[in-house]
């Protein structure tokens, strides 16, 4: 038999299980959550350069360099995994099997199913790009300033109806890779085409020092990194307003500006040939 000198007095043995409980409901609780938090953010992206692809078996790209920029601030694993058909990665953030998806435009009808942030980091436009000893000669506010170039557009893409209605001398490309050639041979004078990209390819080439573009875009569209409302990830709602944070704050530090010029040579929003 123990000794009562070991006993407990029954007041102090109710505090003692109430302690007890209290304890067993917090660790459980912080057990709990540490798990739920050990699982990686899972990213689903299209494959498309400059903004994510895969070049020898690395993740590379503006948006992967952006993101992996941003987890790294708030402290956040994860994984990116490229896929080829953009209708299955939304239909995996419906079903909450993607955490984020890279590089969506807002549409009213992807408001159901997906968190966009306050932030855009990158707004994807189409220029008018001009040969770099056209610049200053040629501008570009209406379409009237365009009517006496020959314009290059490309076969069965869809541009603005207003452009399409403008009346100018359009030159009918078969494929959109040709119109840089033929602005360069001045066989046009100057070419919709998507900033970004353009300069990107044009980077590549080497050809970037014997192009401009026109500063006011054809039509431009913001771009976002979005969040599965579906996603079992904790807090992701939480976890969207610190992602905006970090954005404002890349942008503030120039970190931004560094990513985009690393893979275009400039700015997009700037129209002044720079160096590769």
């Amino acid at each position: 038999m123990f000794s009562d000198r070991f006993a407990l007095p029954v007041k102090g043995t109710k505090a003692v299980l109430r302690f007890l409980l209290l304890y067993g409901w917090l660790f459980g609780l912080l057990a709990t959550a540490g798990t739920a938090t050990a699982r990686d953010l899972v990213i689903l992206a299209t494959p498309e350069e400059p903004y994510k692809f895969l070049d020898s078996g690395v993740y590379k790209g503006i948006d992967i360099e952006v993101i992996d920029e941003v987890m790294k601030r708030l402290g956040v694993t994860y994984r990116v995994e490229l896929i080829e058909s953009g209708t299955r990665i939304q239909q995996e953030a419906r079903t909450g099997r993607a955490d984020m998806l890279l590089l969506f435009s807002k549409k009213k009808d992807r408001l159901d199913y997906l968190i966009y942030p306050r932030e855009s980091y990158l707004d994807i436009s189409w220029n008018f790009f001009i040969r770099a000893e056209d610049e200053g000669r040629i501008k570009y506010e209406r379409f009237d300033d365009l009517k006496d170039l020959q314009i290059g557009i490309t076969q069965d893409f869809a541009y603005t109806p207003d452009f399409l209605k403008s009346g100018l001398d359009f030159q009918t490309v078969t494929r959109n890779n040709l119109q840089i050639g033929m602005l360069l041979a001045k066989r046009l004078d100057a070419v919709p085409m998507n900033a970004i990209s353009t300069l990107y390819e044009e980077k590549k080439a080497g050809r970037l020092d014997k192009l401009s573009y026109l500063p006011k875009p054809l039509i431009t569209k913001p771009y976002y990194n979005v969040f599965a409302r579906a996603s079992t990830y904790p807090d992701i709602e939480d976890l969207a307003a610190r992602y905006d944070e970090t954005i404002r704050a890349m942008k503030a530090d120039g970190t931004l500006d560094a990513i985009l010029i690393k893979y275009l040579g400039r700015r997009p929003d700037t129209h002044t040939p720079g160096d590769s």
